[in-house]
């Protein structure tokens, strides 16, 4: 979802967001100096300074994409997309919808013989289809002519302070989307979903229709059955996952299960870590995206989840037609979320809260 040298050096998606990034920042650039040019002999002299950079500068342009990459670390929930983008899906920037299909049912006769004589059949298997949208994520900032001061040192301070601060709302945005996606947006009957509300997530209710299970208050015996032999356990083994890759946890949940842990009358270790001990999860983080009693957990790979990027997040300047006009910004980018079942309704991603 974001530009970095890891990215740009092995997607070849990313590589053309970057080259269609570039090549606007380039446009507006040119159209910046073209009208510097055409109206400089009527410009007084308080236009000339403030537009004194004519174009933007590279360096600029640096300071603002290491802004984008550094902010991600000042929203909460981030640290979920950030483990995610390992198993992005990068697409072209025209894709808004991603479906794939899930293979059905085919004929079981398979011939053993001597003389290997043709199977009974050659028939093809039937195929189901599901998808997720991508919706673009558009923010903007801007700069008051005056003060940009040509976009000198002092002027940049201000694009990068008034970058900061959206950044924050449209990284707040992002992480809103990808645990609970957004009910509007729907394209070919197809809604957002998020990982928390996706149809193909298993759910496990914690409520008193449920299991019936506080786990930010529940002892240690009672957390042990639920994680290794209980309802999260049974979802795991219906669903043929042999271990999450990671199971996020809230602070309340967190800190109940990093309480010691007794056996008999010895203390050996936290709850936490026997649990781990006992195999069904490889690692539980916190985050502050969960409140209560609420967990998630996923596979940690493609066919289980995966971020789907339309557009990796950058900015753009926009067209600026006077020499008093403010020097305005766009934060563009394009990301949905597709957690993904299998012909039998499993899936590898799993939730837990009180749903009643």
């Amino acid at each position: 979802m974001y530009f970095t040298r890891e990215s740009l050096a092995t997607n070849r998606n990313t590589q053309s967001h970057w080259n269609d990034l570039w090549a606007v920042r380039n446009m507006m650039s040119a159209n910046q100096e073209a009208m510097i040019a055409a109206n400089r002999a009527h410009m007084t002299p308080e236009m000339l300074q403030a537009n004194a950079a004519a174009g933007y500068a590279r360096e600029f342009w640096q300071e603002v994409d290491r802004m984008v990459v550094t902010s991600r670390e000042e929203t909460i929930g981030m640290e979920i997309l950030d483990d995610l983008m390992t198993i992005q899906t990068t697409l072209p920037i025209g894709k808004t919808v991603k479906s794939y299909n899930i293979g059905g049912n085919i004929a079981e006769d398979v011939s053993v013989s001597i003389d290997g004589q043709a199977p009974h059949s050659f028939d093809h298997t039937d195929y189901d289809s599901d998808g997720d949208p991508v919706p673009v994520f558009l923010a903007g900032f801007g700069v008051n002519w005056r003060h940009a001061a040509g976009l000198s040192s002092v002027g940049l301070d201000l694009v990068l302070d008034s970058q900061r601060a959206k950044m924050k709302v449209y990284n707040e945005n992002l992480v809103s989307y990808l645990l609970d996606g957004k009910s509007t947006i729907i394209v070919d009957s197809k809604q957002g979903q998020g990982v928390r509300t996706h149809r193909n997530t298993k759910k496990v209710n914690l409520g008193a229709s449920g299991v019936n299970i506080d786990l930010t208050t529940a002892d240690q015996d009672q957390l042990i059955t639920f994680f290794t032999t209980g309802a999260f356990a049974t979802t795991a083994t219906e669903n043929y996952v042999t271990a999450y890759d990671v199971v996020w946890l809230s602070p309340q949940v967190m800190g109940n299960l990093s309480k010691p842990y007794n056996n008999g009358a010895v203390i050996q270790g936290t709850v936490k870590e026997e649990i781990l001990r006992r195999g069904r999860i490889k690692e539980f983080r916190e985050s502050f995206a969960l409140m209560g009693n609420e967990f998630m957990g996923y596979e940690r790979k493609q066919s289980s989840l995966t971020p789907l990027v339309g557009m990796n997040t950058g900015i753009t300047p926009l067209p600026r037609p006077l020499p008093n006009t403010n020097y305005n910004f766009q934060i563009l980018g394009a990301m949905g979320m597709q957690v993904k079942k299998d012909n039998a309704g499993r899936s590898g991603v799993i939730y837990g809260a009180d749903m009643g």
